[in-house]
């Protein structure tokens, strides 16, 4: 009898699994409390007469019904007076002694409606009171508590308060320098918590109080666009019951530990696997980040005594894009903080943002100009991040939005992390920075906009299993072929990107004061910025893991290790070459990262550098070489016609084929895309040694995503075995495809045809630009009709915009030459014309030399 409520309670826990509803797991719980106390006050009513004089007040959850697994239960004694300190300690003592031999924790305070006026001075107190609903005894006295106490709160207090907790909120929480996503999150008090959310739901209590004897904060979010945050509260509330249920005690820290037992208990997935971790962590991040929004645009609604709402200030689409650019644009340049009303505009016309945002030429140069103006880069990418706005500019960082870092040493998220280390740069660029050291290198250093491109990326790689420096390497050079870099910022990005731990690892594990070390480390860089570059990437990246990280003894070797550097680098009489430099990365990661024998490290590094053009050194990681090298040997070893593998990417899928004709698989790889209605956006071509053909192409949906699924991938290989057993005309199948497309058109002479040749661009090939409308099968048509002349394909660049396609072919003799025959160069205009379908002598034709 005495363990009846306890029981009960234990019963319901399992239906969490099954509920999926904070709110309503919550309130069920709370129930089946209300339920046993109201019998218990029955009982003790009979015996003690308490009539009109007492009635029991839940406070705090309990009175919000919200009652968590092994919450305190909090309860007012709400009496008149009348009764004697025997009989109210009766009943307190029964009901007190009946809820602590049911395991529960209670909280509780007896008074009069008088006396609560006693308790406002105390704020945990006074949010409690805010809380009360009725649950049994005198009804006639919660009404007169209501009319002559919660009603008659002095306003001058409520005020106060309520201007404290918006002030603590914008404090906390909007001016925040530090993530406020954490890997071990308080569910209830950290940052974007329970507790925050009640922050606003009191100020609303007090704003316009009801006197409905059931309420919670779910009533008092359903005006407006509230439906965000209603369901990111149910999930936290969810989360904590089921933390405190595995843990068996209140316990409201998600540590490492408890993460994978509760996506397991959640449905995320088996706690034995990581990926369940990394689904129930990212949508815990997303409901924080719609706390976030909501709480931001609810502060300035409040300050301004504004109603909540959107302005349409971006529903415009055909100026969407710009639109948006330009807000960040200005904000950078006003140095004032922007309407957090007007970002949360922007994060919902994010939604109906395509994914050609990511390659408009005006969106990408503007982006750059952002980079380049050196003033409050971290804050207003941050900004950008927070509106959904950077991931779609930049998928490659969008995919570690909310990725979870499971270290103890590490505790934010990959973009949290990420962000810290741009705001950690806007202090550099402030010349703020409290160590003269590390400013005084940082003021000497150029390119900056390439070093903050470099943090975005650096930590990109951890989505994927493996070396994620690799890994984020090769976004990199995605990143920058799309945003059109020179070779050598290129390198610049890619050197960071690739190298950005290596000086915390050699500092922590190596000897720094050996000579022939710091030779060797000397030897990676190619000028002094980039070693500049480095140590200040690998300082703030290092400063921004987590608090106290970056100690005073790790700065000092660092600096000694970034000054014995540069040193070493000063007096070397020959620099080394690009070509070599990269050389010995590959021969490093190969030994070093794969553990592989000398020999068979000097038979990679010889496969590599055999491969023509030696640009394939510089454009593939050594992850991806000795891919490359294990998959042609097994591939030589087999009577396969050609090998197919592809790797997705945030941003588009990269096929790799190994073949032995190649016109023809370029041919049949360009046909079998077309057909499918994916669009081809990048292609190069390289040739080792015994003349195998490596080829490289990235393409995207219809819709220029990269999210391609992998039955589609299979159909490419499939179609191009159809090709090859003569089973299909690529001629004919290149010319249609499987995806019904309904094209926006440009209004005829909005956009000037153009077919131009350039010489002057390259000392090894020309380069071919194709602006002309684009049709199904163009781009198979203009590279059968370029193989036709026998020329090479080195590269491949294509990007649509609308109807019209924007083609850049870099390209040679079959001897290897540039394209200087005047006679040639007016065919290849004649037949590119031709098969774009455009009329003789209509559109520019140009060739530099």
């Amino acid at each position: 009898m005495k363990s009846e409520l306890k029981a009960k309670l234990a019963r319901t826990f399992p239906k969490i699994k099954t509920i999926q509803s904070g709110r309503l797991f919550t309130r069920q719980l709370s129930r089946l409390v209300d339920a046993t106390l109201i019998s218990l006050y029955d009982s003790l009513h009979a015996k003690l007469s308490l009539e009109d004089h007492l009635c029991l007040v839940p406070i705090g959850g309990y009175g919000r019904s919200e009652l968590a697994p092994y919450s305190d239960i909090d309860l007012l004694y709400l009496h008149d007076g009348k009764l004697s300190n025997q009989t109210l300690s009766t009943v307190i003592s029964e009901i007190n002694n009946y809820l602590y031999n049911n395991g529960k924790e209670v909280g509780h305070t007896c008074r009069t409606i008088q006396e609560s006026f006693d308790y406002l001075d105390n704020i945990q107190s006074y949010h409690a009171i805010l809380d009360s609903r009725f649950l049994c005894g005198s009804l006639p006295l919660f009404l007169r508590y209501q009319k002559d106490f919660l009603a008659k709160i002095p306003k001058k207090r409520l005020e106060e308060y309520n201007r404290w907790k918006l002030d603590y909120l914008e404090d906390r929480i909007i001016d925040s320098y530090t993530p406020l996503l954490l890997s071990e999150p308080n569910i209830k008090s950290d940052a974007l918590g329970l507790r925050d959310v009640h922050f606003m739901y009191w100020i609303e209590r007090t704003s316009e109080y009801h006197l409905e004897l059931d309420h919670g904060v779910f009533d008092f979010f359903l005006r407006g666009d509230t439906l965000p945050i209603l369901n990111a509260y149910d999930f936290l509330l969810l989360v904590r019951s089921a933390l405190h249920i595995l843990s068996d005690r209140k316990n409201d820290r998600l540590d490492l530990n408890s993460q994978a037992e509760v996506a397991e208990l959640l449905g995320f997935g088996s706690s034995k696997e990581l990926y369940s971790i990394e689904k129930l962590m990212s949508v815990f991040y997303r409901c924080q980040k719609e706390i976030y929004f909501y709480l931001g645009t609810y502060i300035e609604s409040k300050r301004n005594n504004t109603p909540l709402g959107v302005t349409n200030a971006f529903a415009n689409p055909d100026t969407l894009y710009d639109d948006i650019i330009s807000f960040f644009l200005e904000a950078q340049v006003s140095n004032a903080k922007p309407s957090r009303i007007l970002l949360n505009d922007i994060r919902f016309a994010s939604n109906f943002i395509d994914d050609d945002f990511k390659n408009s030429k005006t969106v990408i140069d503007s982006f750059l100009t952002l980079l380049q103006k050196k003033s409050r880069i971290g804050k207003i990418l941050t900004l950008m991040h927070e509106c959904n706005i950077l991931g779609k500019l930049l998928p490659e960082f969008g995919a570690c939005t909310n990725f979870p870092l499971f270290s103890y040493h590490h505790e934010y998220t990959v973009d949290e992390h990420t962000l810290l280390i741009l705001r950690e740069l806007d202090v550099l660029i402030a010349n703020e920075w409290d160590d003269p050291q590390v400013q005084e290198v940082f003021n000497q250093c150029e390119k900056i906009h390439i070093l903050a491109l470099a943090i975005l990326v650096h930590d990109a790689g951890k989505v994927k299993e493996g070396d994620h420096s690799q890994y984020g390497a090769e976004l990199a050079m995605g990143i920058a072929e799309r945003f059109r870099l020179s070779e050598e910022d290129t390198e610049l990005f890619r050197f960071l990107v690739a190298e950005h731990i290596i000086m915390s690892e050699l500092s922590s594990k190596r000897d720094i004061h050996d000579p022939a070390l710091i030779q060797n480390f000397a030897k990676m860089f190619p000028d002094v910025n980039t070693l500049r570059l480095l140590y200040i990437l690998t300082i703030i990246d290092t400063k921004s893991v987590g608090k106290g990280v970056l100690t005073n003894w790790k700065k000092e070797i660092l600096y000694l290790l970034y000054q014995s550097t540069m040193t070493a680098f000063l007096k070397m009489k020959n620099p080394i070459e690009e070509i070599d430099r990269i050389e010995q990365t590959l021969e490093s990661y190969l030994s070093e990262k794969e553990g592989l024998e000398e020999k068979i490290v000097s038979a990679i590094v010889k496969y590599a550098t055999d491969v023509e053009p030696q640009t394939y050194l510089s454009f593939n990681t050594p992850r991806r070489i000795f891919q490359h090298y294990v998959q042609l040997k097994e591939w030589n070893h087999s009577k396969e016609p050609f090998r197919f593998f592809f790797e997705s990417e945030p941003a588009f899928v990269t096929i790799t084929i190994f073949c032995h004709d190649e016109s023809k698989f370029l041919l049949f790889l360009c046909g079998a895309i077309s057909s499918l209605g994916l669009n081809l956006v990048g292609m190069r071509l390289y040739r080792t040694s015994v003349s195998d053909l490596i080829l490289q192409a990235q393409i995207t949906d219809q819709f220029g995503s990269g999210t391609i699924a992998p039955e589609q991938m299979q159909r490419i290989e499939s179609q191009m075995l159809l090709f090859i057993n003569g089973q299909d005309d690529v001629e004919e199948i290149a010319q249609k495809t499987a995806i019904w497309d309904k094209a926006i058109r440009i209004p005829a002479g909005m956009v000037e045809e153009l077919v131009k040749i350039s010489n002057d661009l390259s000392q090894s090939y020309s380069v071919l630009e194709i602006r002309v409308p684009d049709s199904i099968g163009l781009v198979y048509r203009i590279l059968k009709s370029l193989l036709d002349f026998q020329l090479k394909i080195i590269f491949i660049r294509i990007s649509t915009s609308a109807d019209f396609a924007y083609d850049s072919f870099h390209i040679q003799t079959h001897d290897g030459k540039k394209i200087e025959n005047s006679e040639l160069i007016l065919s290849i205009k004649e037949k590119i014309l031709e098969v774009a379908q455009m009329k003789q002598n209509k559109g520019i034709f140009e060739i530099s030399f």
